[in-house]
């Protein structure tokens, strides 16, 4: 079924992969009342944050509440879905179909990509999409599912998989794959190795997509999907790039962020943002200091007056002016740990924003980190930090599963991987899902329709 990618303008004013069709049903309410609120008052507008637990392969659904405050709304463990396994799932990223009504979840150690229908949080398509899935999003118009995935951890090159996505009878075919280990462009670019890490679709209907994990591993590789090949790609050296990927809203732009953890040992890390010129297909910004360490994730504000940026290692972060790329203002801490090293200090991972505008809402990673590098990705207070945009002040941390519930035994078995470990919280992937319509000048999340 395919579905007109303006729909998000609600806002506005090798191998054939198997698949697994669940499908779910989904109840009528018998009330036709308008929601009101206990004073007879009309229920503010809703929204959901969908929170990955990569830790303890959940996902927690959270509602606003009263002023600054959200309820945890449902919790889905993976675990006991069927056809899922058992353990090992770690949901990593997140993505929402444009209508918001489908969210496609990459799992990295689960080898494998979920789609579910969000209304009633039924899974409805479990396809298993390679070792190190690490992130699945939806192209516009939500025809496909494009996956990307690194591979095995001593193999040199990853792969692309696009999935047909059928809504109607929830089939999730492979239709296509872009081997790197077997690609003329790669090759002739002399891009090695070439694991593909994160994407998002530019203006033009190409998606970029940075290669990794490691910084010195990193790149950028754009993909035609005309004819589902590789346009361009620049290697380490032209452009070390390993982790965030986000088009401008409306102008030919698209950012970038490269990041290296310090070497406890040696050197110390890396902090950078680039941006592309996706018309003139060239850097426009090159190798810009992110304010920190391993710069990671970033997310407009529902204004588009704004581009959030974090690092992971250093807990802090920038905001940027997309009309120049100029930097506005400074983000001091997103987590409340700010000690000097790994084991005291938050480690912020992704981002995104309500759709009214007023928070972000920021992934903070474990003390067990289970992807990334130990000294930027090890955190203290796992769950998300709910940002004021307007003051940059943290209103709260949300924390499903506190660490308070666990011991220094128990994080020091987690981290050793002991077998009678305990799962320790980990939360990586983030993303918010309008219930209600909004008014706001750009849409939620992309691709956007410019």
């Amino acid at each position: 079924m395919q579905m007109d990618s303006t729909r998000r303008r609600f806002l506005v004013g090798g191998a054939t992969v198997s698949a697994v069709a669940l499908a779910g049903c989904t109840g009528g309410s018998d009330d036709d009342t308008e929601d009101e609120d206990e004073n007879g008052g009309e229920e503010p507008e809703n929204y959901e944050v969908w929170a990955l637990d990569q830790g303890q392969d959940n996902i927690h659904v959270y509602e606003p509440a009263d002023e600054d405050e959200f309820d945890e709304a449902e919790s889905i463990d993976l675990n006991e879905l069927e056809g899922v396994p058992d353990e090992g799932v770690v949901p990593h990223m997140i993505d929402f179909s444009s209508d918001y009504e489908y969210a496609a979840i990459a799992c990295t150690a689960g080898a494998r990509t979920l789609v579910f229908r969000t209304e009633d949080k039924e899974l409805v398509g479990n396809i298993e999409t390679g070792p190190r899935t690490h992130m699945a999003s939806f192209s516009p118009g939500d025809e496909y599912i494009h996956v990307d995935v690194i591979g095995d951890p001593d193999e040199e090159y990853g792969w692309i998989i696009r999935l047909e996505a059928d809504f109607e009878d929830y089939e999730f075919e492979e239709v296509d794959r872009l081997d790197f280990s077997e690609n003329e462009a790669i090759d002739e670019a002399g891009v090695w190795p070439a694991r593909p890490i994160c994407h998002q679709f530019a203006a033009d209907g190409r998606s970029l997509h940075t290669l990794g994990p490691a910084h010195g591993d990193g790149g950028v590789v754009i993909i035609d999907h005309d004819d589902f090949e590789v346009d361009r790609a620049y290697t380490q050296e032209e452009a070390p790039i390993n982790c965030g990927t986000m088009p401008h809203y409306a102008d030919e732009k698209f950012y970038l962020t490269g990041g290296r953890p310090t070497d406890p040992d040696g050197e110390e890390g890396i902090g950078e943002y680039y941006v592309y010129d996706t018309a003139e297909d060239e850097f426009i910004v090159e190798g810009e200091d992110s304010g920190g360490i391993d710069a990671h994730g970033f997310w407009f504000t529902p204004d588009g007056e704004e581009l959030w940026l974090l690092n992971r290692e250093t807990n802090d972060g920038l905001i940027l002016d997309p009309d120049d790329d100029s930097v506005i203002e400074e983000i001091n801490e997103y987590g409340p740990a700010t000690g000097d090293e790994p084991e005291t200090s938050d480690a912020p991972d992704i981002m995104w924003s309500s759709p009214d505008g007023e928070y972000m809402f920021v992934t903070l990673r474990g003390p067990a980190p289970l992807s990334g590098g130990a000294h930027a990705a090890t955190g203290v207070n796992p769950g998300f930090a709910v940002m004021d945009i307007e003051t940059r002040e943290r209103v709260d941390v949300v924390e499903p599963d506190p660490i308070e519930n666990y011991d220094d035994e128990d994080i020091e078995a987690a981290r050793d991987e002991e077998d009678d470990a305990p799962r320790i919280p980990d939360f990586h992937g983030i993303g918010v899902r309008p219930v209600d319509e909004f008014d706001s000048e750009i849409p939620n999340s992309p691709a956007y329709d410019n």
